[in-house]
């Protein structure tokens, strides 16, 4: 992904920043209500820049208009099906790419390391059944793989795809049945790309990705 200068402390660019953490992050529930003024005053800055921001966020479909502000959008049960086919083939693709550059030594193996400290903490947040602490490893690991695939065209498509969906993340992962299920799938991941197996990374990237979508389908429909 193309590194972009840090914004200005307070201006529009920070502030729309400081909310696409919130959102990766899963700070925001969905059909939460957001106002300027609340924004404005928990940030510390004028309600201009947190117009500015909230425009942005309502032109990538984060947030919907609401009475007296707006809304943390929610996704439908068939708005979830076609994002999580849309995933599942991306992630298979970074991963397929992250092995193929594993097979000629173009990651260091430090990077390999870090993907599998990674999948470490997903699992040490998922048996402290945080499901806040699992939505963030489980996200940071994600984008761990999307960065060793080394396309950025790639990484931020999925970053895209990722804030999206990270808002009913940590609901997903307070299923201790989908939460239990996960740690051995990211490690056959990890394991395909430290082989240098494309085919491996990207068929169990695609599995991963296919059973998250059967396991949030559910939820997204009760919401």
């Amino acid at each position: 992904m193309v590194i972009s200068p840090e914004p200005q402390p307070g201006s529009a660019q920070a502030v729309y920043a400081a909310l696409r953490r919130r959102f990766a992050d899963g700070e925001y529930a969905p059909g939460q209500r957001l106002t300027e003024m609340a924004l404005a005053a928990d940030l510390g800055v004028s309600r201009t820049p947190v117009r500015e921001a909230i425009g942005r966020l309502l032109a990538e479909g984060l947030v919907v208009p609401a009475v007296r502000g707006v809304a943390v959008a929610a996704l439908t049960a068939e708005e979830a099906e076609h994002l999580f086919v849309l995933r599942a083939d991306l992630e298979a693709l970074a991963a397929e790419l992250a092995a193929r550059r594993q097979a000629l030594g173009q990651i260091a193996p430090a990077e390999v390391d870090a993907l599998d400290r990674a999948v470490d903490r997903v699992e040490a947040a998922v048996q402290a059944r945080d499901a806040r602490a699992s939505a963030q490893a489980n996200l940071a690991l994600h984008r761990a793989i999307g960065a060793a695939a080394g396309n950025p065209f790639l990484e931020d498509t999925l970053h895209r795809v990722w804030d999206r969906i990270a808002v009913t993340t940590v609901a997903n992962l307070d299923d201790p049945h989908w939460a239990g299920a996960i740690t051995d799938q990211h490690r056959a991941i990890v394991a395909g790309i430290r082989a240098g197996d494309p085919e491996s990374a990207r068929s169990t990237a695609k599995s991963h990705i296919e059973a998250a979508g059967r396991a949030y389908r559910p939820l997204s429909q009760s919401s």
